[in-house]
């Protein structure tokens, strides 16, 4: 017998319970809906493309962002990843829709820009789509960057993280809204 089954470890636990004795004869699968809906739908990474953010850490920045994500099985069939690069404005903007175009893009990189950093660009772009977009289909904005620009003024209605390759990065020229995480450029090039 196949059932369907909630992710939730408390309701498998139940189940379990029930099943005893016929453990053996039922096979536990997640709801095919559950299944899809849990996966990434659009994702956006952009990479400041200043003059102060160096090539080879930005492939390893994509790549393992892209290994984390799909180690964790938040891919599926429809998810699309948006990699935006961008200085003062957006230079190039590519969607990729699949495992094969993400690790092609990887591969043949080429960085556009090396002006100075505005990061509102970005912000509108994805705002655009996040108001263009069914509920939860916006999963959110990684931002790839050494810190130094300017921010949007307003908190953005979709998840958003600043991914900031400079630990010295003064913190108090963040606005409040800001998340960050902080990772050293040494950690990119292993």
């Amino acid at each position: 017998v196949i059932f369907p089954m909630h992710k939730n470890p408390l309701i498998r636990e139940l189940a379990a319970e029930s099943f005893k004795g016929v453990e053996d004869k039922i096979h536990l699968i997640e709801p095919l809906e559950y299944a899809e809906n849990a996966k990434v739908k659009k994702l956006f990474i952009a990479i400041d493309t200043s003059g102060s953010v160096k090539g080879n850490i930005v492939e390893n920045f994509i790549e393992k962002t892209y290994n984390i994500l799909k180690s964790t099985d938040f891919f599926g069939k429809s998810t699309e990843v948006h990699i935006i690069q961008c200085d003062s404005e957006i230079k190039e903007i590519k969607i990729l829709k699949n495992s094969q175009e993400i690790e092609g893009y990887i591969k043949n990189i080429s960085l556009k820009g090396f002006g100075g950093t505005d990061f509102r660009p970005v912000f509108k772009y994805v705002d655009e789509i996040f108001a263009s977009s069914q509920k939860n289909e916006v999963n959110g904005l990684i931002y790839f960057t050494d810190g130094d620009g300017i921010y949007p003024k307003q908190m953005p209605k979709f998840k958003s993280v600043f991914v900031i390759n400079d630990s010295c990065f003064d913190k108090s020229k963040m606005p409040l809204w800001a998340t960050a995480l902080f990772i050293d450029s040494d950690d990119l090039t292993r």
